[in-house]
Parts: structure tokens; C-alpha cells; sequence
């Protein structure tokens, strides 16, 4: 006899959370993946770093610090309502999935506001030269994942406000927390390598 076909789906949980779901594995690979595309912008920037004999190059001034420093706090910031709410579903507590959230949307879309008055003023373009290339295409990469962790949170937290979630059925905040969690860990490295080892590298 089929072990399986005696399997009655009915009995079966309509509910799983954390690395049991397949989505949880799903989330961890892409992830790795984009881990390594940064890994790899970062990489790019000091082997073109070789190339000259200073970077950034002659006439160019590196990026100011304090911008970037207040905007990088401030994504920084939004990592804790986001864990409000993730820790709080677990408990059976819905308000905070509703409200957390709205929070860390509004101070990511601060982020992206910052970042683009920054860049508006930068005083180089992508296509000035190769530093300006690398730069760029680092800052936009990142700006366009924070820009999708918006559009997903506003997802779950529409879903949230509907009363979908509970304690047993939370994987897509889980999942939805950790790729925040991701995309404002990796902007870490990737100011230190535009802002920071800008100015050493040019002193």
C-alpha cells in the first residue's frame, strides 16, 4: 500500500513558521546571492582603486561624511519597530505587526529621500569616470533593494491590518523581517567602502 495516498491532507496544518517552510530557505539563498553581487561592488572598488594613482581621482572630491552618517542612522533605526513586530506576532500580538512596520517604511523612504538630495549634489556623475561608476552603481543597488523592502513591507503590512497574521501564521513576516534585516546590516560595508575608505584612501 502507498504510505502517502493513506495521508489524510485535511489533518495536515494549514500553517508553518521558520526554517521548517521552504519560502524560509528561499529567502536565506537569495540572501547569499545578493551578499555576494555587494560582496562583489566592494571588491570592484578598491581593484579600480589599483588603477589610479589616487581615488578618488585628481578632481575629484571624495564624498561629505555627514550626510550619509545621518542617513545611515536612520536605516539603521528602522530595524527596531521591524523587530517589534516580528518578535511581537510571535506572541500572538497583532498591533505592533500593524503599526512597526509604517514605521520602518516611513524612516526607509527617509533613507531614499537623503540619499537622493546626497546624490543630487555629489558633484560627480556615474560616467565621469571610474570611481563615479563604482559609486554609483553601489548606492543604486542598494537604494533599489531598500525601494522593494518597501513595496513588500507595504504588502505584508496591508495584509497585517486585515488580521491575516497570527502566532502560527507569521512565515511571511518572518521571512519579510529577515530581508530587512539584510538590506540594512549590508549598507554597513558598503558606507564604510564609499565614504569612509574614500577619505583614507585619498589622504
Amino acid at each position: 500500500m502507498n504510505t502517502f495516498s493513506a495521508i489524510d491532507a485535511s489533518k495536515l496544518p494549514s500553517y508553518a513558521f521558520s526554517h521548517c517552510v521552504p519560502i524560509w530557505w528561499g529567502i536565506i539563498g537569495l540572501i547569499v546571492v545578493e551578499a555576494t553581487v555587494f560582496a562583489s561592488l566592494v571588491i570592484s572598488f578598491f581593484y579600480l582603486q589599483t588603477n589610479f594613482p589616487t581615488w578618488p581621482p585628481d578632481g575629484t572630491q571624495p564624498p561629505e561624511l555627514l550626510k550619509p552618517t545621518l542617513a545611515t542612522l536612520v536605516l539603521l533605526a528602522s530595524a527596531i519597530p521591524m523587530y517589534w513586530a516580528d518578535s511581537s506576532i510571535k506572541e500572538g500580538k497583532t498591533f505592533p505587526l500593524k503599526v512597526g512596520p509604517l514605521i520602518s517604511i516611513a524612516l526607509a523612504l527617509v533613507f531614499l529621500i537623503m540619499k537622493a538630495i546626497e546624490y543630487r549634489d555629489i558633484g560627480f556623475r556615474w560616467d565621469t569616470h571610474a570611481y563615479g561608476s563604482v559609486v554609483w552603481a553601489i548606492a543604486g543597488f542598494h537604494s533599489a533593494h531598500v525601494l522593494a523592502l518597501i513595496l513588500k513591507t507595504a504588502v505584508v503590512t496591508t495584509l497585517a491590518w486585515q488580521n491575516y497574521f497570527n502566532s502560527k501564521r507569521r512565515i511571511g513576516v518572518t521571512v519579510n523581517g529577515l530581508y530587512w534585516y539584510f538590506v540594512v546590516v549590508v549598507w554597513i560595508p558598503l558606507y564604510m567602502t564609499i565614504y569612509w575608505a574614500s577619505h583614507l584612501l585619498q589622504s
